[in-house]
């Protein structure tokens, strides 16, 4: 009973303070966005694991933030408010009751982020709420909705309520059914008893609603319900409850801004996406590349000051999921180092080519270049796991001012990958590297992106190995899916960039007939 009794008194309090907290972020905030990912996210959270429940939650990878949508679930506790709020990645707006609305605090905070309450016995209020609801969704903002209306008590899916669907068809976006499983066992309807343990939050694909007017509102409603009810049966998370555990927790100011500070860590500038959907969206910018030819110029720097050593052009041939070869085109005489050539002539004379021995090779380390490649999302994370980047620990940092999403540890000596937030490009890549028993820290950043076919590339790479070594490649041209023979990336290791010859590739046997077809042609043409 004591367990409980402190429970609610933290939800209580802790909500209190997020509500003062909330509406200090509304003085600078006018579409609700940064009192949801700043406040509510935050107080979701840290409610959820004071009170340790765990939440398994599936189908995040099929959520597109910037795009509005009416997501619709099931509901079946009170903490199914939570579980959404910290697990959703998307700024929405729900639909509640108007009567929550009235509570002080809550209710005045609850509309600052601009959440729309409904008066389930006056029709003619209703309409207006979803005329609101249906105006935040044309200002970008997506919508979450109880078809149901209110709570179940025993975890089964209830009649839906039709006032969601018109929203929907009048808005025209589609719809997102999420199915939310056994978390009536947590908080059963009607009581403020509080049960640790889990359960499920599966997120459906969008239903769309293209063509579908409100005579069709019926088979809509029933095709989503259908898709709700097979999202509540999936997954075999273990959702029991435990009772009589306690929890070792503080509730003084200071505990309650340390609870604060680890639900905001490194969100300060927003709402941090899953590692999954991130790499997901990522990766789509590259989607169109399974075999890419690279023409480029690089510049091997010679000193910490940028002196340029060595400028060659280099032709890369690359394949997903890893391949790569190169070949070096050619240099000009002004390209050539300061050092003696191998027959003792001068450097840049005329009479004398420095023979390429002289000439540094460039760096084949090429972790980096996995990234954009196509590739699937757990081969991904495998390679900057495998290139020492935590892909536990994520956030937001910043890179020339800009404040981009963060895979990996804090600090410019960590090995970490830095994704633009709006353009979902990789900036950023610092690794261990694999070339070197060593293993030093390989920063690469990427820059000047271009179309590319259906997809895109950086024109501009810099490659630096420890601070030591300095690469700088231009590209100055793509050819995106040639036809390749693929056993040119399947050639030994000691071949390594550079492509092979034909005397190396050309079977005698084969030879053969083509001299006898060669001479077949002459004897019957003539020389």
């Amino acid at each position: 009973m004591i367990r409980y009794l402190y429970l609610n008194a933290f939800i209580a309090l802790w909500s209190i303070f997020m509500c003062f907290w909330g509406f200090a972020v509304s003085l600078f905030d006018k579409n609700g966005k940064k009192v949801h990912f700043l406040c509510a996210v935050p107080w979701a959270r840290a409610i959820l694991w004071v009170c340790g429940i765990k939440v398994h939650v599936t189908g995040v990878e099929d959520v597109d933030p910037d795009v509005p949508r009416i997501y619709m679930t099931n509901h079946q506790s009170f903490f199914d408010i939570f579980a959404l709020l910290a697990y959703l990645p998307v700024d929405f707006k729900f639909i509640l009751k108007q009567e929550l609305m009235k509570i002080p605090l809550f209710g005045p905070a609850m509309r600052r982020a601009g959440y729309i309450g409904i008066e389930r016995d006056d029709p003619r209020k209703a309409v207006q709420s979803m005329k609101q609801a249906a105006g935040r969704i044309h200002n970008g903002a997506s919508v979450l909705i109880f078809p149901e209306g209110t709570r179940s008590p025993d975890g089964q899916l209830q009649a839906f309520k039709k006032g969601g669907f018109n929203l929907a068809v009048k808005a025209g976006c589609d719809i997102v059914p999420i199915g939310i499983r056994d978390s009536y066992r947590i908080a059963p309807k009607g009581s403020l008893r509080i049960q640790k343990g889990g359960f499920g939050l599966n997120i459906g694909k969008p239903v769309s609603l293209s063509g579908v007017s409100k005579r069709d509102i019926p088979e809509l409603m029933e095709k989503v319900r259908s898709e709700m009810t097979q999202q509540m049966a999936q997954g075999d998370t273990d959702t029991r409850t435990t009772r009589g555990l306690t929890v070792r927790t503080h509730p003084t100011l200071v505990w309650l801004m340390a609870c604060l500070f680890w639900a905001m860590s490194g969100n300060a500038a927003g709402y941090v996406i899953p590692i999954e959907l991130l790499i997901d969206k990522m990766q789509d910018r590259f989607s169109s590349f399974h075999t890419l030819i690279v023409d480029q110029t690089t510049q091997i720097l010679g000193s910490p000051e940028g002196e340029v050593a060595d400028v060659f052009q280099e032709k890369v041939w690359l394949r997903a999921p890893g391949y790569y070869r190169s070949e070096i085109m050619g240099r000009s005489r002004a390209e050539k180092v300061s050092q003696p050539s191998p027959t003792g002539g001068k450097e840049g004379s005329d009479k004398e080519t420095v023979d390429a021995a002289v000439f540094r090779k460039p760096n084949r380390d090429t972790t980096f270049r996995r990234l954009l490649m196509t590739g699937k999302r757990a081969d991904i994370l495998a390679s900057l796991a495998q290139a020492g980047v935590d892909i536990d620990s994520i956030g937001v940092s910043r890179v020339d001012g800009t404040v981009v999403y963060r895979i990996g540890k804090k600090g410019p000596n960590q090995p970490r990958l830095l994704v633009d937030r709006t353009t979902f490009f990789p900036l950023l890549f610092s690794y261990l590297s694999s070339g070197s028993p060593q293993k030093h820290l390989v920063t690469v950043r990427f820059d000047h992106y271009k179309e590319v076919g259906s997809g895109w590339y950086p024109y501009a790479i810099d490659y630096t190995d420890n601070g030591a070594n300095a690469e700088r490649c231009f590209v100055l041209n793509i050819r995106v899916n040639p036809p390749i023979d693929i056993s040119f990336f399947e050639a030994p290791a000691r071949d390594h960039g550079r492509p092979p010859s034909a005397s190396t590739t050309i079977d005698p046997k084969e030879e053969d007939r083509l001299k006898e077809a060669i001479q077949a042609i002459k004897e019957k043409y003539g020389e």
